[in-house]
Parts: C-alpha cells; sequence; structure tokens
C-alpha cells in the first residue's frame, strides 16, 4: 500500500515527524506528497474558478476558509495521484498525523479486506468516532472491530479504495462545496465510512505552531456570522431542546462516544512529553 501524505512545502518539520512516524510503525508502506494547493499562493481568480459559494453555504450555513478549499483540493490531488496507479487502495495522512503501534498490522489486514470490496465505494477513517451506535460494531482485524460512525470527522489518517475515491471526487467536484472530512455528506452520495473502535491514529499537537487553516477557519466563521441574523429568543431554546433531545435519542439507541474526536492515549502523550515522538 501507498501513502500519500499531505504536506505544504514550507512545512518541513511536520514532513520530518511524519516521515518518523511512518518508518517506525508503517515500515512497510512506501510514501510520497502529491501535488498541493497552497492556500497563500492562490489568487482570488484561482478561488473563484474552483469553490461554489452557494453549494457551501447550503451544507454548512457559511462560507469555507481558504485553507479549508485549499486542503480539499490538496486531498483531491492525492486522490487522482493514486487513481493513475493499478493499487486496489491507499492511505492519505496529514503532517500532523500520531500512529498507534496496532497500525502496522491492522493496515496489512486491512488491505486484503478492501481486496475483496473492489467493487464498492469505501473508506476506513483511521481516527476515532464522536459518536458510534455500540450495536454496529463488528469485529475487523485482529481485535480491533470495525463501527458505522454517526459522527466522524478529521482527515488525519484514512484508507479508500479506487471506488471510493472516485466517489469522493465526483461528490465534491470542482467547484467543490464542502471540506474533505464531510463524511456524512460523502456517504449520502453512495460512500460507505467505517470506523474504528479504539485509536489507530490521531492529531499532533502543533498548538503552539500558527496555524493558518484553524485561524482562516475562524475569521470566515465570524464573518458568516455577521451575514446571518441572530436567531430569535425562541428559536434558541428550540435549538437546545433539539440539541438534548438528540443526546436523549443517542443514549437510548445505544451511542457511544460525543465527545472529543481521536483523543490521544495517555502513553503516547507521554512519549510525546519526553520527546520521544
Amino acid at each position: 500500500m501507498h501513502c500519500y501524505v499531505i504536506n505544504l512545502p514550507s512545512a518541513v518539520r511536520r514532513l520530518e515527524r511524519t516521515k518518523r512516524e511512518l518508518a517506525t510503525y508503517c515500515p512497510k508502506l512506501t510514501w510520497s506528497v502529491p501535488p498541493m494547493f497552497v492556500a497563500a499562493e492562490m489568487s482570488d481568480e484561482q478561488f473563484a474558478a474552483v469553490y461554489d459559494s452557494n453549494a457551501a453555504w447550503k451544507l454548512h450555513n457559511r462560507d469555507l476558509s481558504r485553507g479549508e478549499i485549499a486542503c480539499a483540493l490538496s486531498h483531491q490531488s492525492a486522490l487522482r495521484e493514486f487513481l493513475k496507479t493499478e493499487d486496489s487502495c491507499c492511505m492519505i495522512v496529514e503532517d500532523d498525523v500520531l500512529f498507534s503501534p496496532a497500525i502496522g498490522d491492522f493496515l496489512d489486514g486491512l488491505q486484503n479486506w478492501m481486496s475483496r470490496r473492489s467493487e464498492k465505494p469505501t473508506c476506513a477513517v483511521l481516527s476515532e468516532a464522536a459518536a458510534v451506535r455500540y450495536w454496529t460494531a463488528r469485529r475487523w482485524i485482529g481485535d480491533i472491530k470495525r463501527t458505522r460512525p454517526i459522527e466522524i470527522y478529521g482527515a488525519i489518517a484514512y484508507v479508500v479504495n479506487r471506488a471510493g475515491a472516485k466517489s469522493i471526487l465526483e461528490t465534491n467536484a470542482v467547484p467543490i462545496k464542502t471540506m474533505s472530512d464531510q463524511w456524512a455528506f460523502y456517504r449520502q452520495n453512495g460512500l460507505s465510512v467505517f470506523g474504528v473502535d479504539q485509536f489507530l491514529a490521531g492529531s499532533f499537537d502543533f498548538s503552539r505552531e500558527d496555524s493558518s487553516l484553524s485561524s482562516g477557519r475562524a475569521e470566515v466563521y465570524q464573518q458568516s456570522c455577521k451575514k446571518v441574523a441572530r436567531p430569535s429568543l425562541l428559536k434558541r431554546k428550540m435549538m437546545g431542546v433539539k440539541a438534548y433531545a438528540r443526546r436523549i435519542f443517542w443514549l437510548l439507541s445505544g451511542v457511544w462516544g460525543g465527545g472529543e474526536t481521536a483523543r490521544i492515549p495517555d502513553y503516547i502523550k507521554m512519549q510525546i512529553e519526553k520527546g520521544a515522538r
């Protein structure tokens, strides 16, 4: 299996750390960095040509930031590079990925499993889901179970087959309308999305570094809020009741999670603090 690393040319330190992660925990994988889209280097005309603002508003009730648009285009670039090969599946990771020691053996089994689903658009998201119905969990590879997540975010690490790559590219075709990690939207349009019941991949804490993606998202969110009228008191109350009812429904229907996505286990946090990761 080949791995495509989403990494900006300027993020040298991130790439070096990701190379160490791959060499240590996924030694059988080959890897490369696909052609990237850098938001800071794209003109207004280029963004206008590749982005559908009206469709984004219908989906998210806000615009996408330039960083989100460039990130989605970079993930699509990786998918197109994959489809140029004869491989049955590939892994795509972002350059802040952290792996569990169990990832290597899991990927060996996952590749065989994916090869048997060549006609079905399939994606396995390797970070923890925010919410999962426990009765959907099925034994998968080793002691790892596969799940059908209700909520799952992040494109930090995922494995996709050829049919799945084509489905993602068709669903979010240029001009794009959503982010790279909107798995629920892709699932609604024919992609089978599976999650895992334990930590296999998560995000390294680069909070001390400037994040153009996070800051750009916050700026666009603030601008979008100015365009949207503040809901009335009654509507805000109803929104709160709806959110509470949703949690109750999840509880009654056997849902676990609902918290932070891709939580980092304590033993990995200790390795990071000691400088071992």
